[in-house]
């Protein structure tokens, strides 16, 4: 399965991204885009109607905190979260695609910490693989194909952040940063991966320097891993704040079955902000590289499988607004998208804002105009997207324009339609979408949390079956 944002928006705003990135820019940089014209927009038509399940309560028993899930090749769901009652835990339940939720299983106890973020993939077959952090480091669990979670291991010790992906074989990477901060006197940025069937490699360096973070990564179908990473720099006071600039983006490319990271040099920059790369790959290995350039527009850069130099940049799209990118993703065929999330502010306070999607093409590196995804709701946030390797997608958001209601769509293929907005969240007060997941065949699964009735914090979940 393919990468998808789990992150609140709230999250988004204040920057605080556990294994993500942020995209935001502000209205002071239309200053840069007064010259370029405001990018065209298709509004999607409804199609039809879909059925959903109705949404069932998988916490029972506890507080439901944190979800995250994933759905294998046979429709088969898994769902993950951190229970809260006591100490808190990591529990699990899963849904074969023609049955009924399992009761809950405890994949971790005493976690050390209340903010785990966990993540869950799983292949094809049903292998499926969650990474989740702590104060003692980074955990991970495998749970073969019908059966029960391994024990746990400390995958990565005394660090956090961790930005986990595996495609659809369990071939899988995690990248984090070590120091590196405004304040640090030198930083890396480290990996581990493990190729389908084998084990966890150990500790490698994908990049060093002074101050420098891991942006993102994405996995090829054949094990190929990249990491976007930018160094910057950094002036601290003594007794003040730091101040950053001269952000510099590298992608540094690993392919399967070799130990070697190969960097690609300055792409971008140095630019007085983040450009917070995403990159997504096909089959094959090639990749697709998105990320803010220093005008506010979002700039696109393709690199062929053998690695090598990535091309020049294009423009993928100029919002002239304010804006927080859910993912980029690609199907085994290169057919890419990015989903994000505009938002219009009026002279004093937020006004509007929507779900949006642009398509690329890894091979030509060209784009489609803008889409909105979201219908005519028009207080969008906390936007969710997921792709199969088929080019199945499925778009979740919270719509707020009135009565507060999870929205879904779904699309069948690359080149597909995507249906209707319709509305998946049932029970609970407060609700928050959490995870969204899709197979090739078009089978998904929505998780959300709400308070139920006795204001115990719970995560519902809904299935589609097309």
């Amino acid at each position: 399965m393919r990468v998808q944002s789990r992150l609140l928006k709230s999250a988004c705003v204040l920057g605080i991204l556990i294994g993500g990135c942020l995209w935001a820019t502000s209205q002071e940089k239309s200053e840069f885009n007064d010259s370029r014209a405001v990018a065209a927009v298709t509004v999607i038509a409804p199609v039809f109607a879909q059925a959903w399940t109705s949404p069932v309560a998988l916490s029972t028993g506890g507080q439901g905190w944190e979800a995250a899930a994933a759905i294998d090749g046979n429709g088969n769901s898994v769902a993950l979260w951190v229970e809260r009652t006591t100490q808190d835990q990591l529990w699990s339940s899963s849904k074969p695609s023609t049955g009924n939720w399992s009761s809950v299983t405890q994949v971790s106890p005493a976690l050390q910490t209340t903010s785990v973020f966990p993540a869950v993939r799983i292949s094809t077959a049903g292998l499926a693989t969650a990474v989740w952090s702590d104060y003692n480091g980074v955990w991970t669990a495998d749970r073969p194909p019908a059966s029960n979670w391994n024990p746990p291991q400390l995958l990565i010790p005394g660090v956090s952040s961790p930005i986990f992906v595996m495609n659809s074989r369990g071939d899988a990477a995690v990248a984090w940063t070590v120091g590196g901060g405004p304040r640090a006197t030198s930083g890396s940025v480290m990996a581990v991966v493990r190729p389908a069937g084998g084990a966890w490699t150990s500790q490698q360096i994908v990049a060093s320097g002074v101050h420098v973070i891991a942006d993102h990564a994405g996995i090829a179908e054949n094990g190929a891993v990249i990491v976007t990473w930018e160094s910057y720099g950094a002036v601290c006071r003594k007794y003040g704040g730091c101040v950053v600039s001269s952000y510099v983006l590298h992608a540094a490319r690993q392919n399967a079955g070799t130990e070697t990271w190969v960097d690609s040099g300055a792409l971008l920059g140095p630019d007085r902000a983040a450009h917070a790369a995403r990159v997504a790959l096909d089959s094959a290995g090639d990749a697709m590289l998105a990320a803010l350039s220093s005008s506010g527009a979002y700039t696109s850069a393709t690199q062929a499988s053998s690695g090598g130099a990535w091309s020049s940049f294009n423009t993928i799209v100029n919002p002239q607004n304010s804006t927080i990118v859910t993912d980029l993703a690609s199907d085994d065929a290169g057919e890419v998208m990015l989903v994000y999330e505009s938002i219009v502010y009026g002279s004093i306070t937020f006004q509007t804002s929507q779900a949006l999607a642009v398509s690329g093409s890894i091979s030509n590196n060209t784009w489609s105009s803008p889409m909105v995804l979201s219908g005519s709701d028009t207080n969008v946030s906390q936007v969710h997207f997921a792709l199969a390797p088929s080019g199945a997608a499925l778009t979740i958001w919270l719509s707020s324009s009135g009565t507060p209601v999870i929205h879904a769509i779904t699309r069948a293929t690359a080149t597909g339609t995507w249906s209707s907005p319709i509305p998946v969240s049932g029970p609970g007060t407060s609700i928050s979408p959490e995870a969204a997941a899709v197979d090739s065949s078009g089978n998904a699964i929505v998780i959300y949390s709400g308070y139920d009735a006795a204001s115990v914090h719970t995560e519902y979940a809904t299935n589609y079956q097309p």
